[in-house]
């Protein structure tokens, strides 16, 4: 099994689009790459934007040779509604647009749907969902809490197996923090985790309870399963402090044997937090702990 992050929040943006390729199939989860719109009060630095334009024309050319492609929610880091083109003659796994779904994602869901069905050669709800391809398996969670609650919606996590080897994307669990979101994955029994990490920049939004679980789940799945790689991103890289406050997890990992990496170093290639940077990239030095609290500039995002 080949796993490739095409884009992420460790290689400059907002994404966890990624490519799995079986000898039987090749998947693309959540074709889409997207910019916080505001950070330390600043707009996208033109450094971001070259980098989403770059990330982008990376997931097209992988969206062409990927026989089936996933959407895990309808926030725009996950799903582009501009680009429903990338889904011609793809099998098309959707998180279900009416049922355990926020108003906004309903919204963006009906309209993605109308945009897109000339495209696909196929398109099936993806909640609870499984199809073999010949030796691997593919199967999607029942839709579980975007975070701690149903605040931001709902997201299907996504099990890809051939052989020994099975992958799992979390998508946007934040952690995972629930025990709806954990017990899929002690069940699933991944060798690669890819887990999106509690959303510890923001804490007004995100309490230290949750990030406590978020952690203490990530260590059970680590002692519980067959993981031997741990892909750490999205939310959690958008904290400049990422690895401190990941200090336990990396603990239980190096006793068991398990590889933690972002998806940048998975990759083999450098990490760039860009917008965790922001400030920085505008030549604004970063606050000091005595001096004004880090503002993010808006509350939780829906992408």
């Amino acid at each position: 099994m080949k796993i490739v992050p095409i884009a992420a929040d460790s290689l400059g943006a907002r994404s966890m689009a990624t490519l799995v390729e079986t000898p039987d199939v090749t998947v693309l989860l959540d074709p889409s790459v997207r910019l916080g719109p505001y950070r330390y009060d600043l707009p996208p630095h033109p450094a971001e934007e070259a980098r989403q334009r770059e990330l982008w024309r990376e997931i097209r050319a992988a969206a062409k040779n990927a026989h089936v492609l996933t959407v895990s929610h309808y926030h725009y880091d996950h799903h582009n509604p501009d680009a429903p083109s990338v889904f011609r003659n793809k099998i098309a796994f959707l998180k279900d647009g009416k049922f355990r779904i926020n108003r906004s994602q309903r919204e963006r869901a009906g309209a993605f749907v109308r945009a897109l069905k000339a495209y696909p050669k196929e398109i099936q709800v993806a909640d609870g969902n499984q199809m073999d391809f010949g030796g691997t398996e593919l199967v999607f969670s029942p839709a579980v809490p975007h975070g701690y609650n149903d605040e931001l919606g709902y997201v299907v996590m996504t099990r890809i197996a051939h052989g020994v080897e099975v992958f799992v994307h979390t998508s946007d669990v934040l952690g995972p923090p629930l025990k709806e979101q954990v017990s899929f994955l002690l069940e699933a029994r991944p060798t690669v985790l890819y887990a999106d990490g509690p959303m510890t920049h923001m804490p007004e939004n995100y309490p230290e309870e949750h990030t406590r679980r978020s952690l203490a789940n990530l260590i059970r799945v680590i002692r519980s399963t067959d993981v031997r790689t741990l892909i750490l991103d999205h939310h959690i890289l958008r904290d400049r402090e990422w690895r401190p406050r990941m200090d336990r997890v990396f603990e239980a990992a190096e006793e068991h044997g398990v590889t933690v990496q972002t998806a940048a170093e998975f990759r083999g290639k450098t990490i760039e937090q860009l917008e965790a940077n922001r400030d920085r990239l505008y030549g604004i030095e970063p606050a000091t702990a005595s001096g004004p609290k880090e503002i993010s500039g808006s509350g939780p995002s829906e992408g």
